[in-house]
């Protein structure tokens, strides 16, 4: 049985398109000026005593500055001052709580994700280490995980395990120095014969430490949001936050709305609500909201896929504007491509533009060159 394309679903594939196609367009653009005229004023020298922590940190960034790669001991002071800052501010004293990662890795390089990983200077606990080593697979998983997808559709599970290969290959001298490093690299080679050995399937390494096998099994077992909120949960805390907000508005003498045309109400504000609560609101399965409500939700979820695609069309050529594709779909919640169009032949178109662009690349590298094609 074959399955259409949505609307919206479609319309996004030709706005990532023009999208793309403009941001080619302004990377055209002529150079800044380069007037070095200096119009700022003298000022008197002021004398700075800096901490060991604070000089660390500077080392690293001159050091990255001048793309050398910051030495282990100046990652572990900096990585170990980072820690404390955040203790200080969250109000709290560990990495985990309840089983979940409670700091914000998202500005720290792959490098000190590496070193608090491997703990080789003991100056970490074990739930610092944890939330390190957490938040490196989560990032192997967020750049293989389009791959994944294409496996799936495919059989073509080596090239699962060449890309995990290459992403690996991109970690600094130190993290490939680690024994974490060596064992995952050798259980993706592992993976990567066996998968070239029998088409069709995904291999079973048997290695706890295979990445890939981590991110198969993770796949499988988990729900398609980024949170295990029952779609009642996230609309009870929908419902209360809106009312908060329309409560808000009525104690500076307006009311909540939902589009611009009303100048003299309060705006409704989205921020707090992510993608799969604005899909269930745009749902409205129980009529828990508005017409209005659920409208601008949808209008909401629109405008930031449309800036998620603009975003993930980064790539240059077909295969890795498709990779940014599937990587955005399968981030979403089975609520959000409900809305939105998105459906399972969606999926399959993408994977079809990535295995044309593939087999042309494969066949111009070969030296078969045009000619195979005409």
């Amino acid at each position: 049985m074959s399955i259409s394309v949505g609307s919206n679903a479609a319309s996004y594939l030709n706005y990532a398109g023009n999208a793309y196609g403009a941001g080619n367009t302004a990377s055209k653009a002529s150079p800044a000026s380069t007037d070095t005229t200096d119009t700022s004023s003298p000022s008197s020298s002021t004398s700075v005593t800096l901490s060991d922590e604070a000089k660390a940190y500077l080392a690293r960034m001159a050091a990255e500055a001048d793309g050398e790669q910051p030495s282990v001991a100046t990652l572990t002071t900096g990585a170990r001052a980072w820690f404390d800052q955040q203790y200080v501010a969250l109000g709290t004293s560990s990495a985990m709580l309840d089983g979940q990662v409670a700091v914000d890795f998202s500005g720290q390089t792959r490098a000190t994700l590496s070193v608090i990983a491997d703990n080789a200077q003991g100056q970490f606990s074990t739930d610092e280490v944890t939330a390190a080593t957490r938040t490196l697979q989560s990032r192997f998983n967020d750049a293989v995980s389009p791959h994944v997808v294409i496996a799936r559709h495919t059989g073509d599970y080596a090239s699962l395990y060449a890309a995990a290969s290459d992403y690996l290959d991109q970690a600094g001298s130190d993290e490939k120095a680690t024994a974490a490093w060596k064992d995952q690299k050798q259980a993706v080679l592992e993976g990567l014969a066996a998968a070239k050995a029998s088409f069709g399937k995904a291999p079973v390494t048997g290695n706890d430490a295979d990445p890939v096998r981590a991110l198969l099994d993770k796949a499988r077992t988990q729900t398609s949001s980024s949170t295990d909120s029952t779609s009642d949960t996230l609309v009870t805390n929908a419902r209360a936050m809106l009312d908060a907000q329309a409560d808000s508005a009525r104690d500076n003498g307006k009311d909540l709305i939902f589009t611009g045309s009303r100048q003299t109400g309060q705006q409704v504000d989205f921020t707090d609500f992510d993608n799969r609560t604005l899909a269930v609101m745009a749902l409205n399965a129980d009529a828990s909201f508005s017409a209005q409500e659920a409208s601008a939700a949808k209008a909401e979820l629109n405008q930031r896929t449309r800036s998620s695609l603009v975003s993930a069309f980064g790539g240059n050529g077909i295969q890795a504007n498709s990779l940014a594709l599937l990587q955005q779909y399968s981030k979403m919640s089975s609520e959000e491509r409900s809305v939105l169009g998105f459906t399972e032949d969606y999926a399959n178109r993408i994977v079809a533009n990535y295995r044309t662009a593939a087999s042309i690349q494969n066949s111009l590298g070969s030296g078969g060159g045009l000619a195979a094609y005409l």
